[in-house]
């Protein structure tokens, strides 16, 4: 089992991996931006050719999380332990939803991101900008940048909206130019960048 914990600022994540006869699960666990007795687990369970085979997104108080593996033990009792083993190399320590496949809502919810990131609005519209296009608080994007003039850097611009969206940073590049976004010009784009691209 694998435990990676992640700190931003005033936001904690930790993130539980392993890999049980054959299957592999991620466990994400984050403080709620909101109530600080709260916090917020998703799992997020596939199989050997990458189908889901299991998901939750459960919102807790953490008095209730000393409760909550019991509760689980005793719901689902098992006559066989499985073997637990150590995750494969490949895919270790890859966001929750880096198995998930692209549907055209998320590949529009990316375009609407990028093409936010005009550098030549002021940084706060940006951020309200990217914050419309994840249907996520303006507080949690801004949080993810370190200052107005990060958000005119196109790799930070990548890595923000690949830890809202859950996905790992090669997953936004490889998205990008497959929707005629240039990967080094965020913002609305001409047409002769989106032929360039495209």
């Amino acid at each position: 089992m694998s435990s990676t914990p992640v700190s931003n600022s005033s936001q904690f994540q930790s993130i539980h991996e392993v890999e049980v006869d054959g299957y592999r699960y991620v466990l994400t666990i984050s403080a709620d931006p909101v109530r600080t007795d709260t916090v917020i687990i998703d799992l997020l369970g596939a199989g050997a050719d990458a189908e889901v085979t299991a998901e939750g997104h459960i919102v807790a108080s953490r008095s209730a999380l000393e409760h909550l593996g019991p509760l689980l033990s005793e719901a689902f009792p098992s006559g066989q332990r499985s073997t637990t083993r150590k995750p494969r190399r490949r895919g270790y320590g890859k966001p929750t939803r880096s198995y998930h496949p692209w549907t055209d809502e998320l590949r529009a919810a990316l375009h609407a991101a990028w093409t936010a990131a005009d550098p030549t609005v002021p940084a706060l519209q940006v951020v309200e900008g990217i914050a419309t296009a994840l249907d996520v608080p303006v507080e949690r994007v801004k949080s993810q940048f370190e200052g107005p003039e990060s958000t005119r850097d196109p790799s930070t611009l990548i890595s923000v909206i690949a830890t809202i969206m859950q996905r790992t940073d090669g997953a936004i590049l490889n998205q990008l130019p497959r929707q005629a976004l240039d990967p080094e010009r965020p913002g609305p784009q001409s047409e002769d960048a989106r032929q360039a691209s495209g």
